[in-house]
């Protein structure tokens, strides 16, 4: 009986202690204006920088090897130089005034510009060799940029946990 009763203890303290382990990963929230709360789970080790407009807020996480997540809910994007370098065309697509291009096309009736989709991603390679991405859902977008090629999968873990909460 006694030597049951260890044995439940130590499998006890075992999981336990399995519970205990720390993540890589923290989860961070963002809040957008009329309240909508997207959250990501993003690595440790980060120095955060947030800046906000009126009702528009910016959160750059910068990690020592200059690379960063950011989540934003400005017009342009940390990657609006890269967008940039992708071509006029591009650009102007990306960072379209959709409201008023809405405006325009219901006013003469029929569809002179396509607006931007509701979720729309671009990625590439800046002139560094440094992997980058940028992905719009709504008035929100969520990327990367100067990361490594190395860690392009864990980034892009990054950008898989990204949800409205």
């Amino acid at each position: 009986m006694d030597q049951m009763i260890m044995k439940c203890m130590v499998f006890l303290v075992a999981v336990v202690s399995s519970c205990r382990v720390k993540s890589d990963f923290v989860t961070v929230k963002h809040v957008v204006y009329k309240g909508s709360i997207y959250k990501l789970d993003i690595p440790r080790g980060y120095q955060f920088t947030g800046f906000e407009a009126g009702v528009e807020n910016e959160n750059i996480y910068l990690y020592p090897d200059s690379s960063h997540i950011y989540i934003t809910d400005f017009k342009h994007t940390p990657n609006a130089n890269n967008i940039k370098a992708l071509g006029d065309s591009i650009f102007q697509l990306r960072f379209q005034n959709e409201d008023l291009l809405k405006e325009v096309n219901r006013s003469i009736g029929i569809e002179v510009a396509k607006v931007l989709p509701d979720t729309f991603e671009l990625l590439g390679v800046d002139k560094e060799g440094k992997y980058w991405k940028d992905v719009k859902i709504g008035k929100t977008t969520v990327g990367y940029s100067k990361v490594p090629e190395g860690k392009v999968p864990i980034y892009e873990r990054v950008l898989s946990s990204f949800r409205r909460y």
